[in-house]
């Protein structure tokens, strides 16, 4: 339910003066003679929907030291050496700069085995040739490289995987086109040499198989692959068939019976297995009864061959006919489709373990959602890359605080201690970005299971507790004593939001990452040892909304729109256009209003139909035109009215409609006593008296209130 704000607005009068030459809804105002009330006085502390103070913005004094990293360690180094595979870490490794290591990284590290640790070295290279002090190159010893490596290693097994299912088409294959005498070597040359081998192994029978060996040798990449995957059976079909022309010219019952042994040998070659000479004389059914005795068709990679076999063993003599001659294909197609649909949801039940990962974490949602929409939605092809690279692209977050007062700030540092901050509203720009608030969200240092946060500007700098248990942003050191400072815990977040964390520090059990002041503090919030040990706000102090990286500054609107609902969402609602300034006044446009930012004024709103009277008289391109308080609700229960400087005030009533009263006249009905007068709400703006040219008025319910520069203002009843 929406708290009303009822306020006595009897103002004491003021000194300032209007000018004459101000131009409101067309007309001119009353001349300077005439004194403008103040501001009504500030609700009282207790009233209803009582304005937040603003809370200070943290003074923070980053420290470029404290984020510096020491150069790594011989000890580093040779870890490593061993970690991409490189032989013994020699002296010319370990006496290497931190810069050249990483170079001899790039030069010495086997490309096919670690590409991406290769392209990272490369990269962290060209960094340092442009900033020879930048941190990234002791990171990349002291962390990196383990994590490049692990990533290489991971695509390593998918790529022997595929390899792997690579050798075992070759293999059938050359059991198709009838090549038996092959090894191992064969079978794991490249292409090229495969295909010259195929060549030189195909028999005088089979020459389009050969020529077409012969012929694509000659050709690039693309052409060998083809007549690997797809020429090779069809040629050798087609020196089948022309076998069996020639044949029947001499013998067609010869040719007959050799169609029968092919057909036979066909079907063995796709299960695929090598076939007995014996079985391809017997009867059909007969062979049907040897192939089901294979242990090929006992192993559930073809339990679609196997289940058409039995059922054509079960029928007539046409139906093991047709299972010899396309059953088998079309059983084995449905083998390799099961096979694939697997290897397909195996990779997609990977994005979902990586989802359901990040949910548990609370630290990762953007994560989280990357990998729901990739494993719900994207092709294969999509999931695979998501594997192999996606999923470490999304894994920078932002931290917005929950606690009333503080909503909108966001965790940061520059080096040093670290900060809940909004940022400071530029002055001549909307916003900016805050910067120094992004976190790569990383294996603990110091327990896997747990969560470092590394600066996402500070290559090497984790949030780490101090030991005066402050937080700061420090370049990692290598110690065992750092890694365990660095490691936080994430928890469900204490405000009771399922979307929130908090984040226990893994060396202080029992502390949490706690913003007191817009300081971040490892806290406990009962043992009250500490100022900033104290229970109060605790649960809100601890918790924090994971938000995507980068987050710009948080302008003075959306500060007090995020942390008073009353006056924010409950009041003003959603935002519906974007803020923006005019003479030094910001404005943003909310479903039921308008928020304001004047330097005299400070945020105030200006509700719906105030905000469109206000707008159509001229809004913020008159100067002073600014709202000085918020939209009040008038004590009948039923008005509303905003007070501006002038005096310029805008009444509504639900069956008038806002109207617009300033100047002297406003001084008169306000001296009567406003709308709880005998003249009621005004009915009008004020206007020229009709016929009288210098005279003005404004109509009420009951009256109206003349004015003339000779009488000054008057007022007339019904």
């Amino acid at each position: 339910m929406r708290r009303s704000l009822i306020r006595d607005r009897r103002p004491a009068r003021s000194v300032a003066l209007l000018t004459a030459a101000t131009v409101l809804c067309g007309l001119l105002t009353p001349s300077a003679a005439y004194a403008a009330p103040s501001a009504p006085p500030s609700p009282a502390a207790d009233a209803p929907g009582r304005h937040v103070p603003e809370a200070p913005v943290p003074r923070e004094s980053p420290s470029a030291q404290a984020a510096e990293l020491p150069t790594a360690t011989e000890l580093e180094k040779v870890r490593a050496v061993f970690e991409i595979e490189v032989g013994e870490a020699t002296k010319e490794w370990r006496d290497a700069t931190d810069t050249n290591f990483v170079f001899k990284v790039y030069d010495k590290i086997n490309a096919a085995n670690f590409p991406v640790t290769k392209a990272e070295a490369y990269r962290i290279y060209k960094v340092m040739l442009d900033n020879a002090t930048a941190p990234d190159a002791t990171a990349f010893i002291r962390t990196g490289v383990f994590d490049f490596a692990a990533r290489d290693r991971v695509e390593r097994q998918r790529r022997q995987e595929a390899w792997d299912r690579t050798v075992q088409l070759r293999r059938e294959i050359l059991i198709d086109v009838d090549i038996v005498d092959f090894d191992d070597v064969m079978l794991h040359d490249n292409d090229q040499m495969f295909v010259y081998k195929v060549h030189q192994k195909a028999k005088p029978e089979h020459p389009k198989l050969k020529k077409g060996a012969f012929d694509a040798f000659g050709g690039d990449a693309a052409v060998w692959k083809d007549f690997i995957e797809n020429k090779m059976r069809v040629l050798h079909h087609q020196d089948q068939l022309d076998y069996l022309d020639r044949l029947n010219q001499e013998n067609q019952e010869a040719a007959r019976r050799e169609a029968a042994r092919m057909a036979k040998k066909d079907a063995c070659d796709k299960v695929p297995l090598i076939a007995v000479a014996a079985w391809l004389d017997l009867a059909d059914d007969d062979f049907l009864r040897e192939l089901l005795k294979t242990p090929e068709l006992a192993d559930p990679a073809h339990r679609e061959i196997k289940n058409a076999a039995g059922l054509a063993l079960a029928g007539v003599a046409a139906d093991w006919d047709r299972f010899i001659r396309t059953g088998v294909t079309e059983a084995r197609a449905r083998d390799d489709a099961r096979v694939l649909r697997e290897r397909e949801e195996a990779d997609r039940q990977k994005v979902r373990d990586l989802k359901a990962k990040a949910d548990a974490s609370r630290l990762r949602p953007r994560l989280a959602a990357a990998a729901a929409e990739v494993a719900a939605d994207g092709t294969w092809d999509q999931v695979k890359d998501f594997l192999a690279k996606g999923q470490y692209t999304v894994l920078e977050q932002a931290f917005a605080g929950v606690t009333a007062g503080r909503r909108g700030w966001h965790v940061r540092s520059a080096g040093g201690d670290a900060w809940a901050t909004p940022g400071t509203q530029p002055s001549n720009a909307v916003t900016a970005p805050l910067g120094d608030a992004t976190w790569k969200i990383v294996p603990g240092l110091a327990d896997p299971n747990c969560f470092s946060l590394e600066s996402a500007t500070r290559v090497g700098s984790y949030l780490r507790v101090a030991p005066n248990l402050r937080v700061q942003l420090a370049g990692n050191d290598g110690t065992d004593g750092y890694k365990l400072n660095a490691t936080w815990c994430a928890k469900p977040g204490r405000d009771g939001s399922a979307a929130n964390v908090t984040l226990e520090a893994k060396a202080h059990p029992g502390r949490y990452l706690r913003q007191y002041w817009g300081e971040l503090w490892a806290a406990n919030g009962l043992s009250k040892e500490n100022n900033f040990d104290t229970d109060g706000n605790f649960a809100a102090d601890i918790s924090w909304i994971p938000v995507g990286p980068n987050p710009w500054i948080t302008t003075k609107i959306d500060e007090r729109w995020l942390n008073e609902d009353w006056w924010g969402w409950n009041g003003l609602g959603p935002q519906t256009q974007a803020e923006n300034i005019l003479n030094g006044i910001r404005y943003k446009r909310f479903q039921k209003g308008g928020g304001f930012w004047s330097a005299e004024y400070g945020v105030k709103r200006i509700l719906e139909p105030m905000l469109t009277k206000y707008l159509e008289s001229g809004g913020r391109s008159i100067p002073g035109f600014v709202p000085r308080e918020d939209t009040l609700y008038l004590p009948d229960g039923q008005g509303m009215c905003n007070h501006f400087p002038g005096p310029r005030s805008i009444y509504y009533h639900p069956s008038i409609g806002p109207k617009l009263i300033y100047g002297a006249i406003f001084d008169r009905w306000a001296g009567l006593g406003y709308e709880r007068s005998r003249l009621g709400y005004p009915t009008s703006d004020e206007m020229d008296y009709p016929g009288v040219p210098g005279k003005r008025v404004s109509y009420f319910q009951k009256g109206r209130i003349e004015h003339t520069p000779s009488e000054g203002a008057k007022e007339y009843y019904n």
